[in-house]
């Protein structure tokens, strides 16, 4: 594999490992949330918006990973 092509793959390895640590921390959150007494009333909506936030850059993290990807199979 040439140097692009090592970087591309690179790439796409970092940015799916971002996402799945993304998506682990907003479910732990979002867990939290449910749990009776854990969070405060008051500060609900802003551990939700977080985890909304979160989950957002999961899903851009797991596109920019796709997108490598298939520059690899295009160049194949």
């Amino acid at each position: 594999m040439d140097e692009q092509k090592q970087n591309w793959l690179g790439k796409a390895r970092d940015y799916k490992a971002y996402s799945l640590v993304l998506f682990a921390l907003s479910a732990f959150l979002y867990i939290g949330t449910l749990i009776p007494n854990a969070i405060d009333g008051t500060k609900r909506p802003l551990v939700l918006g977080v985890v909304f936030v979160l989950m957002l850059a999961s899903i851009f993290f797991s596109h920019r990973s796709n997108v490598y990807v298939r520059k690899l199979e295009d160049d194949v």
